[in-house]
């Protein structure tokens, strides 16, 4: 499967200005892109008033996601999330799944789901535990007596508190 363009936002891509992007593709479809500009528009960008500081922003992170040993930082995002996984995967009805998502934030992702019979708390009480405690929390993503978690935006070190304030709460609402 192939694409005749990618767009990559500036923030979880490649960690640069939430507000930029970049466009790279065949001239065919930047050409097309560039019918979206304001009348006399000669660069793509301009209209949204992209300043001086995310275009340099833009190119630094660029510059260091290509430099980068990609496989190295995969297989620290593997360990730090079976870190995570471990510390709850034995607790009674709970369940965990690691997946790696096939476009879009691809990284490892823990789908953490758990039996309602067995561990009485539902995702919003422990979404609302892990964001009350110390330190606060924050988990995205998930449904019903699930939450997915990923580690590629955290600080090294940061998936320990996570994998304890997680084991903390789960265990406590088992029955």
């Amino acid at each position: 499967m192939g694409f005749d363009f990618v767009v990559i936002s500036g923030g979880k891509a490649i960690r640069g200005p939430q507000s930029a992007g970049l466009l790279m593709g065949k001239k065919s479809i930047i050409a097309a892109a560039r019918l979206s500009m304001p009348p006399r528009g000669f660069n793509i960008g301009r209209g949204m008033k992209i300043n001086k500081e995310e275009v340099l922003g833009m190119y630094v992170a660029l510059e260091k996601y290509i430099n980068q040993d990609h496989d190295k930082e995969l297989k620290d995002w593997e360990d730090r999330i079976a870190v995570i996984d471990n510390a709850v995967k034995s607790i009674t009805g709970v369940t965990t799944e690691i997946k790696v998502p096939p476009l879009g934030n691809h990284t490892p992702t823990l789908h953490i789901t758990w039996d309602s019979s067995r561990v009485k708390l539902d995702d919003k009480q422990l979404r609302e535990a892990l964001r009350n405690g110390n330190p606060s929390i924050e988990v995205g993503g998930g449904g019903a007596n699930s939450i997915s978690i990923t580690v590629f935006m955290q600080k090294p070190g940061q998936e320990k508190i996570v994998a304890a304030r997680l084991k903390e709460e789960l265990t406590k609402a088992v029955s």
